[in-house]
């Protein structure tokens, strides 16, 4: 879907800025970029930025790898708030290097980032990633606050997975258009496409955490469960529980060490229930919305690319 050439170009950029005097940095930074990834937020800006103009300027790697950074700052700052142990199956870098140089080396990218936009990027395209992070901080606490909690509602649910992914999504689709000369417009427009397949991307997360396996995610599954964390799948069914299932899935999200067993039960009653369809509905809904952004931009093979990515977002791992 993406030209060899491009990530390995994406890839040299990330190494080029990452540029720490600080050995330790560069050695942690290192081994979560080298985890791997797919690179869509630094495709988005780069490809955004095609759209309008045709062909890449200089200016726009450093952006799309800032961009990249920033994706990767908070997944480092979210292990260490989890307490996870591995990202995409490999250790997590908390646990290899320790959760104080991890946060700090978070802080590095985050601030690394913000300086390659203060050289290469103007206001509007800071004060629209400046917008997002915050928003990330925001979905981030929420998230913390409503573990364990059965009432959550939908607005609560779609706030924290605006934070927690489609922001940062919707920033980078922002900032390609911004770069590729996009009006006012259409710079709203890609923001948009970002936020619905961010939210769609994250969906699909919800639902993989329930029907994958722990080798094609790189982690256990149903960990949201184990953590307390109530997704779509489960939200989407909860009016349908009798008060006795409604109570054992409270006693199991609200249990610090679940039992296999238990976690499994819960997993059986929402798909029993239909909660993977109607997360995977929901999912193709948003990438709908999505694409229908794309009719304020020029017909060319770039507006094929990003309506095959945002359709890419529903059927990966399938």
């Amino acid at each position: 879907m993406v030209e060899k050439a491009v990530i390995d170009r994406i890839e040299d950029e990330l190494s080029k800025f990452m540029d720490s005097h600080v050995e330790f940095i560069l050695k942690v930074g290192g081994y979560i970029l080298s985890s791997g990834g797919k690179r869509l937020r630094p495709v988005l800006v780069l490809t955004f930025s095609k759209l309008l103009r045709g062909e890449n300027q200089e200016r726009d790697y450093p952006l799309a790898v800032a961009m990249e950074y920033l994706h990767t700052a908070s997944l480092l700052h979210d292990d260490v708030v989890d307490g996870a142990d591995t990202r995409r199956g490999k250790p997590s870098a908390n646990r290899i290097f320790g959760n104080d140089t991890v946060v700090l080396t978070g802080d590095y990218m985050y601030a690394n980032a913000l300086y390659l936009f203060s050289i290469y990027g103007d206001i509007d395209m800071i004060k629209n990633v400046s917008d997002s992070v915050k928003k990330m901080s925001e979905g981030q606490l929420l998230e913390l606050k409503k573990i364990g909690d059965i009432d959550m509602s939908y607005d609560e649910y779609f706030r924290i997975l605006e934070g927690k992914t489609a922001v940062l999504f919707g920033s980078c689709c922002y900032v390609g258009a911004s770069l590729g000369g996009g009006t006012q417009k259409q710079k709203e427009s890609a923001y948009r496409y970002g936020l619905n397949i961010g939210l769609a991307f994250q969906l699909i997360d919800d639902y993989l955490d329930y029907t994958s396996t722990e080798e094609k995610l790189g982690k256990p599954v149903c960990n949201d469960l184990r953590e307390g964390k109530i997704t779509y799948p489960l939200l989407s069914v909860l009016d349908q529980l009798s008060q006795e299932e409604k109570e054992f899935v409270k006693k199991v999200i609200r249990d610090t060490n679940p039992q296999k067993e238990d976690i499994e039960a819960v997993k059986n009653i929402v798909q029993s229930k239909g909660g993977m369809t109607k997360t995977i509905e929901k999912a193709k809904q948003l990438v709908d919305n999505a694409v229908g952004e794309l009719e304020n931009f020029p017909q060319n093979e770039y507006l094929k690319k990003l309506e095959e990515l945002a359709k890419f977002i529903v059927e990966r791992e399938f």
